[in-house]
């Protein structure tokens, strides 16, 4: 790209396989399903059980390790030294009862990206006027967390029936509900709810200038912007142990 050096662009974090399996074998200490003092299966076992390569489950080990939670005994093996840790947990942030955050992140890139472009495409003047509101009232600094995260899934919701496509609309709102959940939990991360209403206002002016490329681009953004967040909140909650 002309004009841009190697050193101008930072590359985009996104959050790992090992990041959502720490935050799993955290979740299975902590309500007790394995007990301080108890030792974890070998390495290889473990890789199996979670579904994944030795070197993320590995990683996986060392973070929760850097949590305080484990213990590595060199010729022994790793040990559950404690069912706590300082919050936020990373289970908090990526582990829910039915579903991981980078699972709904699947689900959303699959979506969302050819969803803008084609509400770009068939978006009206009065549905562009509805997604103009609902940006002007999540401007209000005055609004609770809570009724932010509302104007955040009505807006993707008025994205979806942009389209015109009725099994879009209904896929997006079999998702909702778990979007909800995740919103309420990262919405409280430093500096998310305004990277969040930037990635809107970008989105939506893309939708309602009818610039079909830019609107799967903003979209697509808007996601990795999210998990960058969390990954970036991650890599620091580690470096502070």
């Amino acid at each position: 790209m002309a004009g841009i050096g190697p050193g101008d662009i930072e590359p985009v974090r996104r959050l790992k396989v090992a990041d959502s399996v720490a935050a799993q074998l955290e979740q299975l200490i902590t309500r007790g399903d394995i007990k301080p003092g108890e030792k974890l299966p070998p390495e290889r076992v473990l890789a199996e059980r979670f579904g994944v390569g030795r070197s993320s489950m590995r990683e996986a080990i060392r973070v929760v390790e850097a949590n305080g939670m484990l213990r590595t005994d060199h010729g022994r093996g790793v040990f559950v030294v404690s069912d706590k840790k300082a919050m936020p947990k990373l289970s908090d942030l990526l582990v829910f009862d039915d579903f991981t955050v980078p699972e709904l992140f699947e689900v959303r890139l699959s979506l969302e990206p050819d969803a803008a472009s084609l509400a770009a495409r068939r978006i009206t003047a009065s549905e562009a006027s509805n997604l103009q509101r609902i940006l002007a009232e999540a401007e209000n600094p005055q609004l609770s967390d809570d009724a932010f995260v509302k104007l955040d899934a009505e807006l993707h919701r008025a994205i979806v029936a942009a389209t015109k496509n009725t099994l879009l609309l209904r896929l997006m709102e079999s998702v909702e509900p778990l979007f909800f959940k995740y919103s309420h939990r990262v919405i409280k991360l430093p500096g998310r709810r305004a990277h969040a209403h930037a990635g809107h206002v970008a989105l939506c002016q893309a939708i309602i200038g009818h610039r079909v490329r830019d609107a799967r681009t903003a979209a697509l953004s808007h996601i990795r912007d999210v998990e960058r967040d969390i990954a970036e909140h991650l890599e620091q909650t580690v470096e502070r142990r």
